[in-house]
């Protein structure tokens, strides 16, 4: 493609402005991916693009790029360079590549970027113009839209040539025009049924979260020093169905991503194994995902991760939430009705926490002090309590926990979103009767108790005096541990670096 570039407006001036806070509101797209609205060029070109937190780089389709001359981009957008007065750049190639073999290409260019009423002068980003095996492509789930990764700058992709890119940021650059004072934001994607939530950035509100509000170190992926991804530590799960807990992982030491570009969440064999016993989970040839009962979206119970130790944050996830019914007339053998888990296990030994885990959280992501809080998050309020983060704490958090110790070594890549992403649109010739009949869960289905619980509760933990970390995978898994986690619709993708 000819690329026309421009010097930008000739009567440009500084501009000295200070708003402290940006809010952008999240559309819920089916529960697959939350999107932003923003715009970009002069005049502003509208775009929708998904924010994911599990990577660095924007990117927007160009109006002649393959993905929207296939696919009617009208919706999502494409940016047409001609049009805009004001873009530059054009002699950087651009390239990102995916773990699942997807790739876009395009150049390197900046321009306006407007982001509610807030205008970011050049601002830097990819316009792609070729793609290749794009997931989902045959099912219509948003794949033209482009991506807004909010990650660290360290982790932006890597040129087609060159061993340098050095760009700032959206998020660096809300700073350095002024608009927020530090480098973070706080991520509220509500109720499931909700059709919106926000991202908040320079800024935390209360009214959104139930205290306590916990710091965590963002830590290095195991195995390295550098910090790239989202990730913290994760250290017990527990279920709680009625007035009965069973610990499901406790005192264990293990990497946990905090990734909106993961639909769902991947686990570990070993914890996603106990964790889909629970639901009674089942496979199906026909689609490739865990299934499990519609009716268990009624069930009183809950799944409790915690993070930091015992001092840490606690986020609580309803059952009901991680039942999704994304295949209309989807039934088994015996003709239930049936839905899928939005959970599944992997090869790993971290664990990837998607939507279906952060629509229950509050979590702010402090880029500059490498730290991220937790809450759990309140749903459906309309209040709003926003405070600006202005120096090196976050309003409102109650105590920072220290880092436990990470294990030596870990699997940082695999084809996760590979073997989802083929299963989870059925054949074609597939009638929505399942060869399977749901299996048994491990808890009961029923309304919530309104008699409460014992002071003590019932419970099936057992204590222990200190962390344990999982058996190491170091001697399997080194040649993978250049590969850095980023993010799209159907689950975990990793960036090949």
């Amino acid at each position: 493609m000819d690329f026309i570039k421009t010097p930008g407006a000739p009567n440009a001036q500084p501009r000295l402005r200070r708003r402290g806070t940006i809010t952008t509101v999240l559309g819920n797209s089916r529960d697959l991916q939350y999107l932003a609205n923003i715009s970009i060029g002069t005049p502003p070109q509208p775009f929708i693009v998904q924010i994911d937190t599990g990577s660095s780089d924007l990117w927007v389709p160009s109006v002649r790029s393959d993905l929207c001359l296939q696919n009617d981009c009208g919706a999502t957008g494409s940016f047409d360079e001609q049009l805009s007065e004001t873009v530059t750049g054009g002699e950087e190639d651009f390239d990102i590549r995916y773990g699942d073999s997807s790739e876009y290409a395009g150049l390197l260019v900046s321009d306006t970027i407007t982001i509610g009423d807030a205008a970011l002068e050049n601002g830097t980003f990819g316009l792609v113009v070729q793609s290749r095996n794009v997931p989902g492509g045959d099912i219509g789930y948003g794949t033209t839209n482009g991506v807004w990764g909010i990650s660290f700058d360290d982790s932006q992709s890597e040129l087609v040539e060159g061993d340098s890119r050095g760009y700032t940021g959206i998020v660096a650059l809300m700073k350095q025009e002024r608009l927020i004072s530090r480098m973070a934001y706080s991520l509220w994607l509500n109720d499931p049924d909700a059709n919106a939530g926000s991202i908040l950035f320079g800024g935390v509100d209360p009214a959104k979260y139930d205290a306590p509000l916990i710091g965590l170190p963002i830590v290095p992926q195991s195995g390295s020093q550098r910090i790239s991804a989202m990730n913290v530590e994760f250290t017990s799960l527990t279920f709680t169905a009625g007035c009965k807990t069973t610990a499901l992982q406790e005192n264990v030491v293990r990497s946990a991503i905090l990734d909106s570009g993961t639909t769902g969440t991947i686990l570990p064999n070993d914890l996603a194994k106990t964790f889909l016993e629970f639901f009674g989970a089942v496979t199906d040839s026909n689609i490739n995902r865990p299934l499990v009962s519609c009716s268990l979206a009624n069930a009183d119970a809950q799944f409790v991760y915690q993070f930091g130790g015992n001092s840490g944050p606690k986020i609580s996830i309803p059952v009901a939430d991680l039942v999704n019914s994304h295949i209309a007339g989807l039934q088994f053998k015996d003709g239930s009705d049936a839905c899928i888990l939005g959970v599944q296990g992997a090869d790993i030994d971290f664990l990837l926490l998607g939507d279906t885990f952060l629509r229950s959280a509050y979590v702010v992501y402090d880029l500059e002090g490498k730290q991220i809080a937790m809450a759990q998050a309140k749903l459906n309020v309309t209040t709003t309590n926003v405070q600006e983060i202005t120096g090196d704490s976050i309003p409102g958090v109650q105590t920072v926990v220290s880092s436990i110790s990470m294990p030596s070594a870990s699997r940082t890549a695999g084809a996760i979103l590979g073997d989802q992403a083929s299963g989870f649109a059925p054949n074609p010739r597939f009638d929505g009767t399942l060869s399977e009949n749901a299996g048994k869960a491990s808890f009961t289905v029923g309304p919530k108790s309104t008699a409460g619980c014992p002071s003590d509760g019932v419970k099936d933990i057992k204590s222990a005096a200190s962390f344990q970390r999982p058996p190491s995978m170091a001697g399997a898994y080194m040649a993978c541990a250049a590969i850095s986690l980023v993010s799209v619709m159907f689950g975990g993708l990793f960036l090949l670096r």
